[in-house]
């Protein structure tokens, strides 16, 4: 049986649905620095990572990722940003887990204030008891620095869950030896998530979240 004192929440994919935003500011992106945009398999993996990260790949340097990563920022404020909603279920699921005293927390790498912003926009933060996201310093940019950093202020001796979407979740919860969950909801796959928790619980709603971090899974 198991029980959790801390449940962390990814944000895209997990919490909020936020495709549709996130991509719409990566094709500006790549079209106001003339660059060819990626396929749809490729744009489909900039939800998740760090944006500098995904645009690396894509054969950026890092001067250009930087430059690239501001244009992303002016967009997503203005636009993007409101695309997002959160998915059926997950305000009930955050009250089920929070009636039973367990610490709620964010951990995604997207920019702090605009993680801070969405949480607050779609009327989350009154269940979360911290929200960590990336500073946009090389000290707390990656999945487990943010990890790291929610587990340093609520507390590294309790026991703790990353919940997520994508293998860079699950390869953050591996380094910061904690627990996962797999969302298949969101964005990521069954089989990607897996090569770092073979024998992890998968859910396919937000309502079976709770079960596995109560220790009522059956």
């Amino acid at each position: 049986m198991k029980k959790y004192d801390i449940a962390l929440f990814d944000l895209d994919g997990t919490l909020s649905e936020s495709g549709e935003g996130i991509l719409d500011c990566v094709k500006i992106v790549f079209n106001e620095m003339q660059r060819p945009l990626p396929d749809e398999k490729t744009l489909a993996s900039f939800i998740g990572p760090p944006l500098t990260d995904s645009l690396k790949r894509c054969g950026f340097s890092d001067e250009d990722a930087e430059t690239g990563l501001q244009i992303y920022k002016r967009n997503f404020v203005e636009t993007g940003i409101y695309k997002n909603k959160a998915y059926d279920g997950i305000p009930e699921t955050l009250q089920k887990l929070k009636d039973k005293s367990v610490l709620l927390a964010v951990a995604t790498t997207k920019y702090q204030p605009f993680a801070d912003k969405i949480v607050k926009m779609l009327e989350l933060d009154r269940y979360f008891d911290f929200v960590g996201g990336s500073s946009g310093t090389p000290e707390r940019h990656t999945k487990i620095q943010v990890i790291e950093y929610v587990l340093e202020n609520l507390g590294r001796d309790k026991k703790a869950v990353m919940i997520g979407d994508t293998k860079f979740d699950a390869e953050g919860a591996f380094m910061a030896k904690t627990d996962f969950i797999g969302c298949l909801y969101g964005y990521g796959t069954r089989q990607e998530m897996e090569r770092y928790f073979p024998d992890t619980f998968f859910v396919t709603k937000p309502s079976e979240i709770v079960q596995i971090v109560l220790g009522d899974e059956k």
